[in-house]
């Protein structure tokens, strides 16, 4: 299973390159834009140049691109920013995982897939206590880190470029909609220094490009989707924002197509 990292604005600090191991670098791609390819080749052998990277595309069309190209069922999303960490001891604490630690979630990734779920995610750092002492929980949020089984995508006709932002949570939504269940590990977690930050989805993300994002959920999943204002710290230049609230498991009973 190959695995693609889609990068914008970041020439100068990739950090989620650093966390792949050394077996499994052959295996991984940079998704970028032509413009900042020479500087990335520095970092790592395998590009794959998108027309669609650019500061002016939402990052589903980057996501729809890779996965009309890919000739295999399967692959894995991870976004450019990112460490990993695991519960130490089974407690709730967490701890920065080895090279040997993401390989088995790497594998566990291609377990899930071959269950024949169709979208497999990995938990965040904030929230993980709240799931313990599960390991895996069902039909929740997923985003920022996710195995997908493309053969699924397309025959059902499901695609990121259908927004260009929160297109992680339509995407789940309709595979969930169409009757799947989708999956996530939290004996494991991803974590980034805070959402929103310079490069990547922040160069087309503002509160106009939020807002517009998250009604448009809103209407494709109602009632499964309630639009809500939400103030973190955590997103630079957009603490207050509109956002969404989605009850997952709600439209997996009712709202099935």
């Amino acid at each position: 299973m190959k695995i693609y990292i889609p990068t914008l604005g970041r020439v100068d600090n990739q950090i989620t390159i650093k966390s792949i191991p050394d077996e499994l670098l052959e295996k991984t791609y940079l998704v970028c834009s032509e413009e900042e390819a020479p500087l990335l080749k520095k970092i790592h052998d395998n590009l794959i140049i998108c027309p669609s990277q650019n500061k002016k595309e939402g990052i589903g069309k980057v996501r729809q691109y890779i996965i009309d190209k890919s000739e295999e069922p399967n692959l894995l999303f991870l976004d450019d920013d990112l460490i990993f960490l695991k519960r130490e001891n089974n407690s709730k604490k967490l701890k920065t995982i080895e090279n040997t630690e993401f390989i088995k979630l790497y594998n566990w990734f291609i377990q899930k897939l071959n269950e024949g779920y169709p979208m497999v995610g990995l938990s965040a750092r904030q929230g993980n206590h709240l799931s313990y002492p599960d390991k895996e929980i069902y039909l929740s949020r997923i985003f920022t880190v996710y195995a997908l089984n493309t053969e699924i995508l397309k025959n059902f006709n499901v695609r990121f470029d259908e927004m260009d932002l929160m297109e992680d949570f339509n995407v789940a939504l309709r595979l969930i909609r169409y009757g799947f269940k989708t999956i996530s590990n939290t004996e494991y977690a991803h974590a980034q220094k805070s959402s929103n930050q310079k490069g990547g989805c922040s160069l087309y993300r503002n509160i106009e490009t939020q807002s517009k994002a998250a009604r448009l959920l809103v209407k494709k999943h109602k009632p499964f989707v309630k639009l809500v204002k939400k103030k973190t710290d955590s997103w630079e230049s957009m603490e207050e924002r509109e956002d969404v609230t989605i009850y997952w498991k709600k439209a997996y009973q009712k709202g099935q197509y």
